[in-house]
Order: structure tokens, then sequence, then C-alpha cells
């Protein structure tokens, strides 16, 4: 019996275990998944969440309905990689592997930008986004701020599809003239990586809709008691509420695991996702996948985690039946 493991529950190891229950024999191979919480959450609905168009349950699943097709989950908390061992150190022990799919994701540090917590929502945080529902359900005028802490950050169509949902929610409310909504980024542009076309449309279409873009802007920090996001050059932003997007990491719990890159992202191959171990592979928002020629972190979204898993469990499929591996990634979402 073979030992797949896969870390994460997001949609790279949501997709990796299907595929991976769809094309191996499960008599013949045991295919597990841990993740220290016990439900997958589709993240990408996340700016409908905000706005009350889609319910919790509506984007949750337990993690356990994945036993219905033949894939072992365990909740534990992952604390390591051991490669030369073939072992992964979790909070409830040890476990062995023959093939590793890593698709922990990334870590929020919004400690990075002081007066973050104690000011900001994070609106890719569950919790902070049904707090914020009720929020938004008494707010009928001042002014709301969204920022970006840092580079890169998951989803880079995120922060502008929220302001235009928030757009939308005041306007069905009859409120949208008496709110103010302003986006603060560190981008030159939104979505830079998209093409100056992609740009362009989108800064139309806040200007349209009378949202606030300031670009290339450097968040210091955020003052709770006055109630300011501070910017570089000595620029204060006074808001009623501020939704924020808190720094991304690579998992540090890889980092003496010989995977990963400076910066804590994993490094892999682009078109097989294999890392330097030819039993690890890693897919999603952790790995250090570049653009061609700029040399830039590519967009870390859940489309691309998809396809990534699907390459690597067909790969790992292939190579379990002494097949060629022959499925490469080719960086499209579409």
């Amino acid at each position: 019996m073979s030992d797949i493991l896969i870390l994460g529950g997001g949609i790279g190891g949501i997709v990796a275990a299907n595929v991976l229950s769809k094309t191996l024999d499960k008599k013949k191979h045991n295919i597990k998944l841990i993740d220290q919480k016990d439900k997958h959450v589709f993240q990408s609905a996340y700016p409908h969440l905000l706005v009350n168009k889609r319910k919790p349950g509506d984007i949750t699943r337990k993690l356990e309905r994945l036993e219905r097709k033949g894939v072992k989950y365990y909740q534990a908390r992952v604390e390591g990689v051991t490669p030369e061992e073939s072992k992964v150190i979790t909070d409830q022990g040890p476990m062995k592997y023959d093939y590793l799919i890593i698709s922990l994701g990334v870590e929020h540090h919004p400690e990075t930008v002081p007066g973050f917590t104690e000011t900001a929502y994070n609106i890719y945080n569950f919790d902070d986004l049904i707090s914020l529902q009720k929020i938004l359900k008494n707010f009928k005028n001042g002014k709301i701020v969204l920022f970006i802490s840092s580079l890169p950050f998951s989803c880079p169509p995120a922060p502008y599809e929220t302001s235009f949902l928030l757009d939308n929610y005041f306007r069905e409310r009859g409120l949208r003239e008496k709110i103010e909504i302003s986006v603060f980024t560190p981008e030159t542009s939104p979505e830079p990586l998209a093409g100056p076309k992609v740009g362009e449309s989108v800064r139309r279409m806040m200007e349209q809709r009378n949202i606030k873009l300031t670009t290339e802007a450097k968040v210091l920090s955020l003052d709770p008691v006055n109630k300011k996001l501070n910017l570089d050059q000595g620029v204060s932003v006074e808001a009623d509420l501020f939704l924020g997007i808190p720094s991304h990491w690579g998992p540090q719990v890889l980092h003496s695991s010989g995977l990963v890159e400076e910066g804590g992202w994993i490094k892999v191959d682009p078109t097989t996702l294999e890392t330097d171990n030819k039993q690890i592979f890693a897919v999603g928002d952790a790995t250090a996948l570049r653009l061609p020629v700029i040399n830039t972190l590519a967009p870390k979204a859940g489309i691309f985690a998809h396809y990534q898993a699907e390459v690597v469990a067909r790969n790992i499929a292939c190579i379990l039946k002494g097949e060629k591996p022959e499925f490469r990634y080719t960086a499209k979402g579409l």
C-alpha cells in the first residue's frame, strides 16, 4: 500500500483528493488529507459573504465528507515536514508518506502593520466577515477605507470586487451618497499583472462608481484611537470603518524543510509543481511560481490552485500505475 498525503483542505487540497480518489484503486493506495480545521471554506465567495449575498452554510463543507470518496481525513495541525524521513510532523503525531502534496496556502500576519488587529477587519478572515455583515447592516453614513498591507496577496481582483459589491450594497439601500468608499493599494495599478488594459478598465469602473483609488500606497500603521490609516510621506487617512488585507507569508512550518526559497515560498517546477524532492509536490498560494521575463511572483488565486492540483494528482496517479506522468501546468486560469 502506498500513502499519498495531502496537507491542506483548501481548493488545491480538495481538488487533489477528489482526482486521486477517482483515478486510484483505494484498495492499493491510501489517500489522506490533513487540515487543522474541520471545514473547507470556499474563500472565493468571501466578497459575497461580506455583503450578505452568501450565507456561511453556502460556502462551507465538512471535510469529513471526503471519507465517502475513500479519502481519510485527519484534523491536525501541521508542525513540520522532514523530507529526508518522508515524514510530516503534526500535533497528533508523525505521519509517513510515499508522495506528499503541500497545499497549505498562505499565512496572514496583520501584526506587521501596527494597529491592524485593533482597528481593522481582515476581509480574508471568515470570522471577521461574519462580524462585518452585522456592522454593514447598521452602517448608514461615513467613510470606508479598504487597504492592502503589502504584496503579494491572494486573489488580486478581490479588493476591487469587494469595493464594487460595497458600492452596490449601499446603492440598493439608498445610502450610497452618504458613504465614501476608498481603496489604498501598494500596486502601481489595479491588477498590474493582468496588463494595462485591465488596470485602466478597473480604474474607469471605480471612477464611474465614485470609488476613490490611491495606488503605490505604503501602509505603515493604523491609529485605533484617532481612527487613522498612516501611510508613508506623512499621509494619514481618517475613516469610520477600515477593511484590510494583511501581509501574506509562506507557511512558517516549512522554513526548516529545505523546500522554500527566501521569503518562505515553496520552490517548484513551473510545469509539474514538483519540488527538489521527487516525492513532494506543492500547489496553490504557497508556491514560488514566477512569471517569465519579469521574474515576479505569479498571481495567487483559487483557479490556479485548482489546475495545479489536477496536474499533480494525475501525474502521481500515473507514476503509481507505472505510466509516464505527462500532465503539465500551463499557467492558464481558464
